[in-house]
């Protein structure tokens, strides 16, 4: 949950930014900091709420610098070959430090323990939640529209 810079300093590279509200949108998995569909070519047949995510796309040339805001998720493609650095900074809110002190200590040994314990089973439950809770949220998309 750091904010982070990202400083091209040679080739270019696409990165996509969405905001961490729009988590269940993404089909986010629980317990993890991955979600299920391709962002780069998606199927919104099987991923329909991918149609409501609102974020932004950008091309980081050399000497171009991103900030992405603590806890956006985001997508990197390289459009060719390069190298960038990039530096993390902690939040100023606790409430942002604290939610990556717990995804660091607490979330992310959870996950490995219930995997190693439920194998298939846990990855089974947690795609199921991440589709029900993406139809939740596109259900309420929906109603905002109306």
């Amino acid at each position: 949950m750091s904010h982070v810079f990202i400083t091209q300093f040679h080739g270019i590279k696409r990165i996509w930014l969405f905001p961490w509200e729009q988590s269940d949108l993404m089909y986010k998995l629980p317990y993890n900091f991955h979600s299920l569909p391709n962002i780069k070519d998606p199927d919104y047949r099987e991923f329909p709420a991918l149609l409501y995510l609102d974020g932004y796309e950008a091309v980081l040339k050399p000497g171009e610098t991103l900030y992405i805001p603590s806890g956006w998720w985001h997508y990197i493609q390289y459009e060719t070959e390069g190298y960038s650095v990039s530096v993390r900074a902690l939040p100023s809110s606790l409430l942002e430090k604290w939610r990556g002190f717990k995804n660091m200590v607490f979330t992310r040994n959870f996950d490995n323990i219930m995997r190693r314990l439920f194998k298939e089973k846990w990855f089974g439950y947690k795609v199921k939640t991440a589709r029900k809770r993406a139809s939740r949220s596109t259900r309420k998309q929906k109603s905002f529209l109306i």
